[in-house]
């Protein structure tokens, strides 16, 4: 399953929503990925699968989605996912706009969170998370 169509196709199978009709690329795939109801569908069916974020790595790697990456250092993302074997050091320190976090399949992250930054925290199975925050962000889980 590595072509944009195999994998929306799965996830219908799966009863991804009607959203999932409009994807034709691996950056709509993403976009989707990140919404609300794409967030929803992949807590609930634990989709996809790691073997499918391993095959489509190098396509999705420039829409801020890490798989098996080691050392990963980032800011003030608006989405990034981290996936699999990954380590991540991500820090937020921009306040106009929410930040989305997403964790699946082992993923590791530390995230430091300051001056009112807000992060949307999408833990999927109990990756491992350490958060260091001043008083004045917030981390939505």
């Amino acid at each position: 399953m590595n072509t944009v169509k195999e994998i929306m196709m799965a996830a219908l199978q799966k009863g991804a929503c009607d959203k999932s009709y409009g994807v034709s690329d691996w950056k709509t795939l993403v976009w989707l990925f990140f919404t609300p109801q794409g967030i929803e569908f992949c807590e609930k069916n634990n989709f996809p699968p790691i073997e499918t974020f391993r095959e489509m790595s190098n396509d999705i790697a420039n829409y801020c989605v890490f798989v098996d990456t080691k050392n990963v250092k980032r800011s003030n993302d608006t989405n990034i996912a981290l996936i699999g074997n990954t380590n991540a050091e991500l820090v937020f320190d921009d306040n106009t706009r929410v930040h989305k976090v997403i964790l699946m399949h082992g993923a590791r992250a530390i995230i430091v969170a300051r001056n009112y930054a807000v992060i949307r925290l999408i833990n999927i199975r109990n990756c491992h998370v350490e958060i260091n925050k001043d008083k004045t962000s917030v981390i939505l889980k």
